[in-house]
Protein backbone atom coordinates (compact mmCIF):
# COMPACT_ATOMS: atom_id res chain seq x y z
CA UNK A 1 0.00 0.00 0.00
CA UNK A 2 1.17 3.59 -0.71
CA UNK A 3 1.60 4.39 3.07
CA UNK A 4 4.81 5.87 4.37
CA UNK A 5 6.07 3.75 6.82
CA UNK A 6 7.03 5.98 9.63
CA UNK A 7 6.65 9.87 9.78
CA UNK A 8 9.36 11.88 11.76
CA UNK A 9 7.64 12.98 14.44
CA UNK A 10 6.45 9.31 15.63
CA UNK A 11 10.34 8.38 14.72
CA UNK A 12 11.14 11.07 16.78
CA UNK A 13 9.62 10.89 19.89
CA UNK A 14 10.36 7.16 19.88
CA UNK A 15 13.90 7.59 19.78
CA UNK A 16 14.15 10.63 22.63
CA UNK A 17 12.16 7.95 24.35
CA UNK A 18 14.81 5.46 24.06
CA UNK A 19 17.62 7.62 24.62
CA UNK A 20 16.37 8.77 27.88
CA UNK A 21 15.39 5.64 29.07
CA UNK A 22 16.64 4.74 32.75
CA UNK A 23 20.39 3.49 32.14
CA UNK A 24 20.11 0.95 34.67
CA UNK A 25 18.09 -1.55 31.93
CA UNK A 26 20.73 -1.82 29.61
CA UNK A 27 22.58 -3.91 32.29
CA UNK A 28 20.37 -6.63 32.95
CA UNK A 29 21.10 -9.86 30.92
CA UNK A 30 18.37 -9.72 28.70
CA UNK A 31 19.97 -12.45 26.18
CA UNK A 32 16.86 -15.03 24.89
CA UNK A 33 14.08 -13.38 26.12
CA UNK A 34 11.70 -12.92 23.97
CA UNK A 35 9.72 -10.14 22.61
CA UNK A 36 6.19 -9.84 22.77
CA UNK A 37 3.02 -8.44 20.71
CA UNK A 38 -0.68 -8.33 21.77
CA UNK A 39 -3.09 -7.24 18.51
CA UNK A 40 -6.58 -6.79 20.13
CA UNK A 41 -9.15 -6.11 17.86
CA UNK A 42 -12.62 -4.33 19.04
CA UNK A 43 -15.57 -5.95 18.05
CA UNK A 44 -14.04 -8.72 15.63
CA UNK A 45 -16.52 -12.09 15.63
CA UNK A 46 -14.82 -15.77 16.09
CA UNK A 47 -15.50 -16.44 12.26
CA UNK A 48 -13.81 -12.77 10.69
CA UNK A 49 -10.97 -13.94 9.39
CA UNK A 50 -9.89 -16.28 7.09
CA UNK A 51 -7.97 -18.85 9.86
CA UNK A 52 -11.34 -19.46 11.19
CA UNK A 53 -13.06 -19.96 7.73
CA UNK A 54 -13.99 -16.69 6.44
CA UNK A 55 -13.81 -16.64 2.35
CA UNK A 56 -14.82 -13.29 2.16
CA UNK A 57 -12.47 -11.28 4.08
CA UNK A 58 -8.51 -11.95 2.91
CA UNK A 59 -6.64 -11.72 6.30
CA UNK A 60 -3.34 -13.26 4.75
CA UNK A 61 -1.43 -11.97 7.34
CA UNK A 62 -3.07 -12.62 10.14
CA UNK A 63 -3.75 -16.41 8.66
CA UNK A 64 0.25 -16.66 8.17
CA UNK A 65 0.49 -16.07 12.15
CA UNK A 66 -1.59 -18.97 12.41
CA UNK A 67 0.28 -21.27 10.09
CA UNK A 68 3.43 -20.44 12.44
CA UNK A 69 1.80 -20.83 15.64
CA UNK A 70 -1.39 -22.33 17.13
CA UNK A 71 -4.91 -21.36 16.56
CA UNK A 72 -7.06 -21.93 19.44
CA UNK A 73 -10.77 -22.79 18.46
CA UNK A 74 -11.76 -22.40 22.55
CA UNK A 75 -10.96 -18.70 22.88
CA UNK A 76 -12.44 -16.48 24.79
CA UNK A 77 -12.72 -12.91 26.07
CA UNK A 78 -13.08 -12.75 29.57
CA UNK A 79 -16.22 -10.20 29.20
CA UNK A 80 -18.84 -9.63 26.57
CA UNK A 81 -18.51 -5.76 26.04
CA UNK A 82 -14.77 -3.64 25.78
CA UNK A 83 -13.93 -2.02 28.97
CA UNK A 84 -13.93 -4.99 31.60
CA UNK A 85 -12.79 -7.51 28.83
CA UNK A 86 -9.88 -5.26 28.46
CA UNK A 87 -9.54 -5.43 31.82
CA UNK A 88 -9.24 -8.94 32.33
CA UNK A 89 -6.73 -9.00 29.66
CA UNK A 90 -4.07 -6.55 31.25
CA UNK A 91 -4.74 -7.73 34.57
CA UNK A 92 -5.20 -11.59 34.35
CA UNK A 93 -8.02 -10.90 36.55
CA UNK A 94 -12.13 -11.07 35.53
CA UNK A 95 -13.25 -7.39 35.62
CA UNK A 96 -14.98 -7.10 39.22
CA UNK A 97 -11.86 -7.63 40.96
CA UNK A 98 -10.56 -4.04 39.67
CA UNK A 99 -14.21 -2.42 39.82
CA UNK A 100 -14.77 -2.28 36.35
CA UNK A 101 -17.10 -5.21 35.55
CA UNK A 102 -20.14 -2.77 35.18
CA UNK A 103 -20.93 -1.65 31.44
CA UNK A 104 -18.05 0.42 30.15
CA UNK A 105 -16.26 3.69 31.07
CA UNK A 106 -17.91 6.31 29.49
CA UNK A 107 -16.46 9.60 28.07
CA UNK A 108 -16.59 11.30 31.12
CA UNK A 109 -16.53 8.30 33.43
CA UNK A 110 -14.52 8.78 36.90
CA UNK A 111 -14.12 5.22 36.77
CA UNK A 112 -10.56 3.56 36.25
CA UNK A 113 -8.42 0.48 36.29
CA UNK A 114 -6.98 1.05 39.65
CA UNK A 115 -3.09 2.39 40.20
CA UNK A 116 -2.41 -1.06 42.50
CA UNK A 117 -4.04 -3.14 39.88
CA UNK A 118 -0.48 -4.46 38.10
CA UNK A 119 -0.93 -5.08 34.17
CA UNK A 120 0.50 -7.16 31.79
CA UNK A 121 2.98 -3.74 31.03
CA UNK A 122 4.07 -3.34 34.84
CA UNK A 123 5.32 -7.21 35.15
CA UNK A 124 7.27 -7.24 32.07
CA UNK A 125 8.95 -4.22 33.55
CA UNK A 126 10.19 -5.98 36.35
CA UNK A 127 12.36 -7.98 33.66
CA UNK A 128 13.78 -5.08 32.43
CA UNK A 129 11.48 -4.44 28.74
CA UNK A 130 10.69 -1.47 27.24
CA UNK A 131 6.66 -0.77 26.63
CA UNK A 132 4.17 0.34 24.11
CA UNK A 133 0.58 0.97 23.56
CA UNK A 134 -1.23 1.62 20.71
CA UNK A 135 -4.88 2.60 20.07
CA UNK A 136 -7.55 2.09 22.39
CA UNK A 137 -7.32 2.27 25.89
CA UNK A 138 -10.71 2.22 27.51
CA UNK A 139 -9.86 1.86 30.97
CA UNK A 140 -10.16 5.08 32.24
CA UNK A 141 -10.46 9.32 31.17
CA UNK A 142 -6.80 10.32 29.51
CA UNK A 143 -5.03 12.28 30.66
CA UNK A 144 -5.65 11.91 34.39
CA UNK A 145 -5.94 7.61 33.65
CA UNK A 146 -3.48 7.27 31.10
CA UNK A 147 -1.62 4.04 30.09
CA UNK A 148 1.58 6.01 31.29
CA UNK A 149 0.17 5.35 35.15
CA UNK A 150 0.33 1.59 34.21
CA UNK A 151 3.43 0.66 32.68
CA UNK A 152 3.98 1.97 29.59
CA UNK A 153 6.51 3.52 28.34
CA UNK A 154 5.28 5.55 25.43
CA UNK A 155 1.54 5.66 24.45
CA UNK A 156 -0.11 6.94 21.20
CA UNK A 157 -4.03 6.54 21.15
CA UNK A 158 -7.40 7.27 22.03
CA UNK A 159 -9.20 7.41 25.30
CA UNK A 160 -12.68 5.21 24.46
CA UNK A 161 -14.87 3.60 21.65
CA UNK A 162 -15.31 5.80 18.34
CA UNK A 163 -19.01 6.11 18.99
CA UNK A 164 -18.31 8.45 22.31
CA UNK A 165 -18.14 11.73 22.69
CA UNK A 166 -14.47 13.20 22.73
CA UNK A 167 -12.64 11.08 20.73
CA UNK A 168 -9.44 12.72 20.18
CA UNK A 169 -5.88 11.27 19.83
CA UNK A 170 -3.36 11.55 22.55
CA UNK A 171 0.43 11.05 22.73
CA UNK A 172 1.71 9.98 25.96
CA UNK A 173 -0.47 12.46 28.15
CA UNK A 174 -0.63 15.31 25.31
CA UNK A 175 -3.69 15.74 23.40
CA UNK A 176 -2.60 15.95 20.19
CA UNK A 177 -5.85 16.01 17.26
CA UNK A 178 -9.09 16.46 18.61
CA UNK A 179 -11.33 15.48 15.94
CA UNK A 180 -9.34 12.85 14.60
CA UNK A 181 -9.66 11.69 11.75
CA UNK A 182 -11.18 8.22 11.88
CA UNK A 183 -9.86 7.16 8.29
CA UNK A 184 -6.57 6.84 9.70
CA UNK A 185 -5.85 5.64 12.79
CA UNK A 186 -5.14 1.54 11.41
CA UNK A 187 -2.23 3.37 9.79
CA UNK A 188 -0.95 5.37 12.10
CA UNK A 189 -1.25 3.35 15.24
CA UNK A 190 0.94 0.73 12.36
CA UNK A 191 3.59 3.89 11.65
CA UNK A 192 3.86 4.10 15.42
CA UNK A 193 3.69 0.14 16.18
CA UNK A 194 6.54 -0.48 13.35
CA UNK A 195 8.46 2.31 14.68
CA UNK A 196 8.53 1.19 18.01
CA UNK A 197 9.84 -2.32 16.89
CA UNK A 198 12.24 -0.66 15.11
CA UNK A 199 13.95 1.48 18.18
CA UNK A 200 13.27 -1.05 20.66
CA UNK A 201 15.27 -4.08 18.35
CA UNK A 202 18.22 -4.30 20.78
CA UNK A 203 16.68 -4.63 23.96
CA UNK A 204 13.26 -6.58 24.83
CA UNK A 205 10.15 -5.11 24.62
CA UNK A 206 6.14 -5.31 24.94
CA UNK A 207 4.09 -3.80 22.13
CA UNK A 208 0.45 -3.69 22.60
CA UNK A 209 -1.80 -2.57 19.78
CA UNK A 210 -5.35 -2.01 20.43
CA UNK A 211 -7.21 -1.75 17.26
CA UNK A 212 -9.88 0.50 17.04
CA UNK A 213 -11.97 -1.39 14.57
CA UNK A 214 -14.35 -3.52 13.68
CA UNK A 215 -16.11 -1.38 16.52
CA UNK A 216 -18.81 0.96 14.96
CA UNK A 217 -18.96 3.54 13.02
CA UNK A 218 -16.48 1.89 10.42
CA UNK A 219 -13.75 3.79 8.76
CA UNK A 220 -11.03 2.45 6.41
CA UNK A 221 -8.51 4.58 4.86
CA UNK A 222 -8.78 5.08 1.09
CA UNK A 223 -6.14 2.54 0.35
CA UNK A 224 -8.79 -0.17 1.58
CA UNK A 225 -12.50 1.68 1.48
CA UNK A 226 -15.00 -0.29 -1.19
CA UNK A 227 -11.75 -3.09 -1.59
CA UNK A 228 -13.83 -6.09 0.86
CA UNK A 229 -16.41 -8.18 -0.79
CA UNK A 230 -17.91 -7.92 2.65
CA UNK A 231 -18.72 -4.42 3.24
CA UNK A 232 -16.88 -1.37 4.81
CA UNK A 233 -16.37 -4.28 7.62
CA UNK A 234 -14.61 -6.37 5.63
CA UNK A 235 -12.51 -3.13 4.34
CA UNK A 236 -11.95 -2.44 8.25
CA UNK A 237 -10.78 -5.87 8.88
CA UNK A 238 -8.93 -5.87 6.01
CA UNK A 239 -6.92 -3.01 7.07
CA UNK A 240 -6.05 -4.63 10.12
CA UNK A 241 -4.56 -7.20 8.41
CA UNK A 242 -2.60 -5.25 6.56
CA UNK A 243 -1.34 -3.69 9.69
CA UNK A 244 -0.57 -6.94 10.93
CA UNK A 245 1.86 -7.91 8.13
CA UNK A 246 3.07 -4.41 8.27
CA UNK A 247 4.72 -5.44 11.82
CA UNK A 248 5.90 -8.97 10.96
CA UNK A 249 7.18 -7.65 8.28
CA UNK A 250 9.02 -5.12 10.92
CA UNK A 251 10.21 -8.03 13.15
CA UNK A 252 11.86 -9.79 10.12
CA UNK A 253 13.73 -6.41 8.81
CA UNK A 254 15.21 -6.28 12.36
CA UNK A 255 15.81 -10.40 12.70
CA UNK A 256 12.72 -10.35 15.66
CA UNK A 257 10.37 -12.41 14.19
CA UNK A 258 12.23 -15.61 15.31
CA UNK A 259 11.80 -15.02 18.74
CA UNK A 260 8.84 -12.86 19.15
CA UNK A 261 5.70 -13.93 20.91
CA UNK A 262 2.56 -13.01 18.93
CA UNK A 263 -0.78 -13.20 20.71
CA UNK A 264 -3.90 -11.73 18.25
CA UNK A 265 -7.53 -11.84 19.73
CA UNK A 266 -10.93 -9.70 20.15
CA UNK A 267 -12.11 -8.13 23.13
CA UNK A 268 -15.40 -9.75 22.81
CA UNK A 269 -18.03 -10.95 19.79
CA UNK A 270 -19.45 -8.99 16.88
CA UNK A 271 -22.52 -6.47 17.40
CA UNK A 272 -24.44 -5.11 14.48
CA UNK A 273 -21.96 -7.07 11.51
CA UNK A 274 -19.65 -9.47 11.72
CA UNK A 275 -19.26 -13.27 11.91
CA UNK A 276 -19.26 -15.47 14.65
CA UNK A 277 -18.97 -19.08 12.41
CA UNK A 278 -22.45 -19.75 13.44
CA UNK A 279 -21.75 -19.55 17.38
CA UNK A 280 -25.07 -18.22 19.22
CA UNK A 281 -25.28 -14.50 20.39
CA UNK A 282 -22.83 -10.97 19.74
CA UNK A 283 -21.89 -8.65 21.81
CA UNK A 284 -23.29 -7.65 24.99
CA UNK A 285 -24.70 -11.20 25.28
CA UNK A 286 -23.40 -14.83 27.15
CA UNK A 287 -23.92 -16.77 24.62
CA UNK A 288 -21.29 -18.50 22.62
CA UNK A 289 -21.05 -15.78 20.19
CA UNK A 290 -20.60 -12.58 22.86
CA UNK A 291 -17.21 -14.54 24.43
CA UNK A 292 -15.61 -16.60 22.10
CA UNK A 293 -13.38 -14.72 20.32
CA UNK A 294 -10.11 -15.38 17.39
CA UNK A 295 -7.36 -16.30 19.38
CA UNK A 296 -3.60 -16.70 17.90
CA UNK A 297 -0.25 -17.49 19.70
CA UNK A 298 2.98 -17.87 17.69
CA UNK A 299 6.44 -17.93 19.22
CA UNK A 300 8.78 -19.63 16.33
CA UNK A 301 11.60 -20.33 18.90
CA UNK A 302 9.67 -22.26 21.69
CA UNK A 303 6.21 -22.90 19.97
CA UNK A 304 5.92 -25.56 17.24
CA UNK A 305 3.49 -24.05 14.75
CA UNK A 306 0.65 -25.02 12.11
CA UNK A 307 -1.36 -26.92 14.83
CA UNK A 308 -5.13 -25.95 16.16
CA UNK A 309 -5.46 -26.71 19.91
CA UNK A 310 -9.00 -26.91 21.61
CA UNK A 311 -7.67 -26.23 24.80
CA UNK A 312 -9.44 -23.34 26.87
CA UNK A 313 -8.02 -19.90 26.62
CA UNK A 314 -9.48 -16.45 28.10
CA UNK A 315 -7.71 -13.15 27.83
CA UNK A 316 -7.03 -13.26 31.10
CA UNK A 317 -4.50 -16.24 30.72
CA UNK A 318 -2.38 -13.80 28.83
CA UNK A 319 -0.72 -12.14 31.88
CA UNK A 320 0.17 -15.43 33.65
CA UNK A 321 0.98 -16.80 30.00
CA UNK A 322 3.60 -14.09 29.81
CA UNK A 323 4.62 -13.99 33.61
CA UNK A 324 5.99 -18.35 32.59
CA UNK A 325 7.83 -16.33 30.08
CA UNK A 326 9.71 -13.69 31.56
CA UNK A 327 10.33 -15.77 34.90
CA UNK A 328 8.47 -12.82 37.23
CA UNK A 329 5.49 -13.97 39.83
CA UNK A 330 2.39 -11.36 39.61
CA UNK A 331 2.29 -9.16 42.58
CA UNK A 332 -2.04 -9.63 42.53
CA UNK A 333 -2.73 -12.21 45.53
CA UNK A 334 -5.53 -13.48 42.89
CA UNK A 335 -4.51 -14.35 39.48
CA UNK A 336 -7.91 -15.86 37.63
CA UNK A 337 -6.15 -16.84 34.86
CA UNK A 338 -3.50 -19.81 33.93
CA UNK A 339 -0.58 -20.12 31.89
CA UNK A 340 -0.88 -21.71 28.65
CA UNK A 341 2.33 -22.37 27.91
CA UNK A 342 2.21 -25.80 29.20
CA UNK A 343 -0.13 -27.09 26.18
CA UNK A 344 1.20 -24.32 23.60
CA UNK A 345 4.81 -25.78 23.76
CA UNK A 346 3.45 -29.58 23.88
CA UNK A 347 5.06 -31.06 20.61
CA UNK A 348 1.87 -33.17 20.28
CA UNK A 349 -1.97 -32.25 18.60
CA UNK A 350 -3.21 -33.22 22.41
CA UNK A 351 -2.16 -30.80 24.21
CA UNK A 352 -6.09 -29.97 25.10
CA UNK A 353 -5.39 -32.94 27.24
CA UNK A 354 -4.05 -31.43 29.89
CA UNK A 355 -5.58 -32.30 33.31
CA UNK A 356 -5.41 -28.30 34.40
CA UNK A 357 -8.60 -28.58 31.70
CA UNK A 358 -10.68 -30.92 33.11
CA UNK A 359 -10.71 -29.04 36.40
CA UNK A 360 -10.66 -25.39 35.32
CA UNK A 361 -14.48 -23.24 35.49
CA UNK A 362 -14.81 -20.62 32.75
CA UNK A 363 -17.26 -17.56 34.10
CA UNK A 364 -19.55 -15.71 31.70
CA UNK A 365 -20.32 -12.87 33.06
CA UNK A 366 -23.44 -9.69 32.30
CA UNK A 367 -22.25 -6.84 33.80
CA UNK A 368 -21.47 -8.17 37.97
CA UNK A 369 -23.66 -10.86 37.60
CA UNK A 370 -22.63 -14.32 36.62
CA UNK A 371 -24.91 -15.76 34.68
CA UNK A 372 -23.26 -18.73 32.95
CA UNK A 373 -20.33 -21.12 33.50
CA UNK A 374 -18.51 -23.97 31.14
CA UNK A 375 -15.60 -26.29 32.34
CA UNK A 376 -14.06 -28.67 29.03
CA UNK A 377 -16.79 -30.13 28.10
CA UNK A 378 -20.56 -28.35 29.68
CA UNK A 379 -21.87 -25.21 29.36
CA UNK A 380 -24.49 -24.06 31.67
CA UNK A 381 -26.55 -20.75 31.75
CA UNK A 382 -28.73 -19.13 34.22
CA UNK A 383 -29.81 -16.50 32.29
CA UNK A 384 -31.07 -16.22 28.50
CA UNK A 385 -30.17 -12.70 26.16
CA UNK A 386 -32.40 -11.11 23.43
CA UNK A 387 -30.69 -12.03 20.31
CA UNK A 388 -32.58 -10.84 17.45
CA UNK A 389 -32.62 -7.73 15.82
CA UNK A 390 -31.20 -4.90 18.08
CA UNK A 391 -31.41 -1.32 15.87
CA UNK A 392 -34.69 -0.75 17.37
CA UNK A 393 -33.05 0.12 20.69
CA UNK A 394 -31.46 3.17 21.42
CA UNK A 395 -29.20 1.64 23.84
CA UNK A 396 -27.53 -1.73 24.11
CA UNK A 397 -28.63 -1.79 27.68
CA UNK A 398 -32.30 -1.03 27.04
CA UNK A 399 -31.98 -5.12 25.25
CA UNK A 400 -34.57 -7.44 27.18
CA UNK A 401 -33.15 -9.72 28.84
CA UNK A 402 -34.91 -12.93 31.02
CA UNK A 403 -34.01 -15.38 33.65
CA UNK A 404 -34.39 -18.41 32.41
CA UNK A 405 -37.69 -20.60 33.47
CA UNK A 406 -35.34 -23.44 33.48
CA UNK A 407 -32.02 -25.14 33.70
CA UNK A 408 -29.73 -24.86 30.47
CA UNK A 409 -26.69 -27.17 29.91
CA UNK A 410 -24.73 -27.29 26.54
CA UNK A 411 -22.41 -29.53 25.23
CA UNK A 412 -19.56 -27.07 25.07
CA UNK A 413 -18.46 -28.34 21.55
CA UNK A 414 -21.45 -29.59 19.63
CA UNK A 415 -22.00 -29.08 16.67
CA UNK A 416 -25.63 -28.01 17.50
CA UNK A 417 -24.24 -25.11 19.50
CA UNK A 418 -26.58 -23.50 22.30
CA UNK A 419 -30.06 -25.21 20.44
CA UNK A 420 -30.51 -27.53 22.71
CA UNK A 421 -30.66 -28.33 26.47
CA UNK A 422 -29.97 -31.78 28.06
CA UNK A 423 -30.39 -30.72 31.33
CA UNK A 424 -32.73 -32.95 31.95
CA UNK A 425 -30.47 -35.98 30.68
CA UNK A 426 -27.51 -34.44 33.14
CA UNK A 427 -29.33 -33.73 36.56
CA UNK A 428 -25.36 -34.66 38.33
CA UNK A 429 -23.54 -32.00 35.87
CA UNK A 430 -26.59 -29.56 36.46
CA UNK A 431 -25.92 -30.11 40.47
CA UNK A 432 -22.27 -29.61 40.24
CA UNK A 433 -22.33 -26.82 38.30
CA UNK A 434 -25.40 -25.26 40.36
CA UNK A 435 -22.75 -25.55 43.19
CA UNK A 436 -19.98 -23.89 41.67
CA UNK A 437 -22.09 -21.06 40.30
CA UNK A 438 -23.39 -20.63 44.44
CA UNK A 439 -20.13 -20.19 45.20
CA UNK A 440 -18.33 -18.42 42.66
CA UNK A 441 -21.31 -15.86 43.47
CA UNK A 442 -20.83 -15.33 47.14
CA UNK A 443 -17.24 -14.81 46.30
CA UNK A 444 -17.88 -12.55 43.43
CA UNK A 445 -20.74 -10.75 44.91
CA UNK A 446 -19.12 -9.45 47.70
CA UNK A 447 -16.84 -7.27 45.02
CA UNK A 448 -19.91 -5.81 43.35
CA UNK A 449 -20.14 -2.19 43.38
CA UNK A 450 -24.09 -1.68 42.83
CA UNK A 451 -27.30 -3.87 43.60
CA UNK A 452 -28.20 -7.04 42.12
CA UNK A 453 -29.99 -6.35 38.71
CA UNK A 454 -33.56 -7.29 38.68
CA UNK A 455 -32.84 -10.76 36.17
CA UNK A 456 -30.61 -11.60 38.78
CA UNK A 457 -31.40 -15.31 40.63
CA UNK A 458 -31.39 -15.55 44.73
Amino acid sequence: MNFDRTSAPVKTVLLLFLLLAPAAAAKVETAGSPNIIIILTDDMGYGDIGAYGNTLIRTPHIDAIAQRGVLLTNGYASANVCTPSRAGLLTGRYAIRSGLAWKVVAAHDQRSLPTGEETIAELVKRAAYRTAMVGKWHLGALPASSPLQHGFDYFLGVPHSNDMPDFSLYEGDKLIERHVDQRSLTHRYTEAATAFISASAGSPFLLYVAHTFPHIPLYASQAFAGKSLAGAYGDVVEEIDWSTGEIVAELRRNDLLHNTLIIFTSDNGPFFEGSTSGLKGGKGNAWEGGYRVPFIVSWPAAIAGGRTLDTLAINIDILPTIAQVVDRNPRAEIIDGRSLLPPLIKPDTDADADADDNNRYFYYFNNEAIVGLRDKTWKFMTHAYYTGSIGSFEKFDQLPGFESPYDLLFHAKALSGESYSVADRKPETVARFKRELQHRRKEFDFLRTRPPEKTYPN
